[in-house]
């Protein structure tokens, strides 16, 4: 699977990760980067120099979005305890137009996720995980997510031999 990533800036990203691999080492689940994922690459990677002239041309970036809410709740493994972001004009013209260039399917809300709900070892979904649970983790990190806005930038091309792979994740490239 690839994917086109945005990328929290500075002490931001810095703040995150630690908020990401603290859960993931409490909770036994898995570490992943910090990132606003913009929009699946389903086809070809030669797509991708077209996304990268768009970044290099649109003049959007640095995208800086508002927090809407820190929700816990049991929509997939990959959305279970998230940072929900303001879909704001520019951050959703930059979404649909990438989609549109490397002919990506729908896009999810925009989010940032803090917690997967994937086994640290196996990287099987962990159905102990509940809405009840997810929602007092999310309280937690309400607390420890003192920024209102985040500011994205540095789009990068992530793959991994398969979506539930986190540990083979890795950064490509960049746009």
């Amino acid at each position: 699977m690839t994917s086109i990533w945005l990328q929290p800036q500075g002490d931001q990203e810095q703040t995150l990760q630690h908020l990401i691999d603290q859960l993931a080492d409490e909770y036994r689940t898995v570490r992943f980067r910090p990132h606003l994922t913009v929009c699946g690459v389903p086809g070809e990677p030669a797509v991708l120099d077209a996304a990268a002239a768009y970044v290099r041309e649109c003049g959007l970036l640095p995208l800086t979005v508002a927090k809407t809410a820190v929700t816990g709740a049991v929509i997939t493994p990959f959305r279970a305890v998230f940072i929900e972001v303001e879909n704001s004009p520019g951050l959703r013209e930059f979404r649909e137009r990438l989609r549109d260039i490397v002919g990506a399917p729908e896009l999810i809300p925009p989010h940032l996720s803090l917690l997967y709900t994937l086994d640290g070892d196996s990287q099987a979904p962990r159905p102990d995980f509940d809405a009840a649970l997810l929602t007092a983790i999310a309280a937690r990190c309400v607390e420890a997510i003192t920024d209102t806005h985040f500011t994205l930038s540095r789009p990068v091309v992530s793959a991994s031999g398969s979506e539930i792979d986190v540990r083979r994740w890795k950064v490509l490239r960049s746009l």
